[in-house]
């Protein structure tokens, strides 16, 4: 790890590769995969997850920001990528000139795409989400088919795509998400009736990946999965997903405090007796949450060391007392294995009272990725 860096998360592009392997066969061959990539890849990056997406068979990616898939464009990724997020209407031509797939749900905005896309005597595929109970952006399911027969008919505009999404697939057998799926297996059969062209019609993320065949529709869009972390509540029992991520630093600093030292910001901790710290140049700048302290623990020479005081923006300070031989140098795990032992994203989520996308999309740009081939850390 270079020293100008506090800490480096090493992301494994096999693992990732492995998982989104699984993923094919959990749907079949016949179901097209979106690998989801935005927020920088879920934290593991960008630019190296989506090349090894696209070496792994995937032909469409899904972002969530226009400045996400320029990066992608920038990098030389010629494959279609799919915008998840309503663009502005000030970027639209954006679209046009990084041939960029929009996900839109309002006529001004496909009006506009579709003049400028005249314009420059091309057609934009565009894909139309339809909030079946989200209840974010979307067309509303009630008026999804007149306004998609009005979308038909605007000039240069491909209704590539049709869509949905789910907010609580993770749950097996939920009426709510049940009922989702068959109002959008209903609207999928009025458009071919109404003759509303289009090419994929695609709702599941991971959770329904797993929970729920019949979401499965022409293509899925997986994205916690892929990244090792099982999305459910129930543990699977087919699981061979492998971690993709491993977070770790560097002890700086050892010290012996007296008995009533005190520790951090606020004094949140009180030495019992005399005790063994070392510091950590890790914070909440980096990504390390402030909830943790107090409250996780990190691995050094395969034991846990208790987070000792609050977490600073760039250093937290760590009990071991029970290692007489930690020295400056030592590596530090923050999520990955060491020994025997394993600290987990789902971990640091349940004990930050948050969710492991949160851990994970939140490890900052200070953190470097080393990535890395041919490990078999497994989940």
């Amino acid at each position: 790890m270079p020293q100008r860096y506090p800490s480096k998360a090493i992301v494994n592009l096999d693992a990732y590769a492995s998982n989104l392997a699984l993923v094919q066969r959990i749907v079949g061959r016949t179901v097209g995969v979106i690998p989801i990539v935005k927020a920088n890849a879920y934290g593991h990056g960008l630019e190296p997850i989506s090349q090894t997406a696209i070496k792994s068979g995937a032909n469409l990616l899904g972002v969530a920001a226009v400045e996400e898939a320029i990066r992608l464009r920038d990098a030389g990724i010629e494959t279609p990528i799919l915008v998840m997020t309503p663009p502005p209407r000030e970027v639209l031509r954006l679209f046009i000139e990084y041939k960029l797939t929009p996900m839109l749900s309002d006529m001004a905005s496909v009006e506009a795409l579709g003049t400028m896309a005249h314009e420059a005597r091309r057609v934009a595929p565009i894909h139309c989400k339809i909030d079946t109970g989200m209840g974010r952006q979307g067309i509303g399911y009630d008026e999804a088919l007149e306004t998609l027969q009005s979308l038909r008919c605007v000039t240069n505009i491909d209704i590539q795509g049709v869509c949905t999404h789910f907010p609580s697939a993770d749950v097996v057998d939920d009426s709510f998400t049940l009922g989702q799926i068959k109002a959008f297996k209903q609207l999928i059969k009025q458009m071919e009736k109404a003759g509303i062209p289009y090419e994929i019609a695609h709702a599941a993320n991971s959770a329904a990946i797993v929970n729920y065949r019949d979401s499965l529709f022409d293509a899925v869009r997986p994205g916690l999965i892929c990244y090792g972390i099982w999305p459910c509540r129930v543990a699977s029992r087919v699981s061979t997903l492998r971690r993709v991520l491993r977070w770790e630093t560097t002890v700086v600093q050892v010290r012996q405090l007296k008995q009533y030292a005190t520790i951090g910001y606020r004094c949140t901790y009180t030495a019992r007796g005399p005790i063994r710290t070392a510091v950590l140049p890790v914070g909440y700048a980096d990504g390390y949450r402030y909830q943790l302290s107090n409250n996780a623990d990190v691995l050094i020479r395969g034991r846990r060391c208790p987070v000792l005081g609050a977490v600073s923006m760039d250093q937290i300070v760590v009990d071991v007392t029970a290692l007489p031989h930690v020295s400056c140098g030592d590596i530090a795990t923050l999520i990955g294995t060491d020994g025997a032992l394993e600290i987990t994203a789902e971990e640091l989520a349940e004990r930050a009272g948050t969710i492991p996308y949160d851990i994970l999309t939140g490890i900052g740009m200070r953190v470097f990725r080393e990535y890395v081939h041919d490990k078999t850390e497994k989940a």
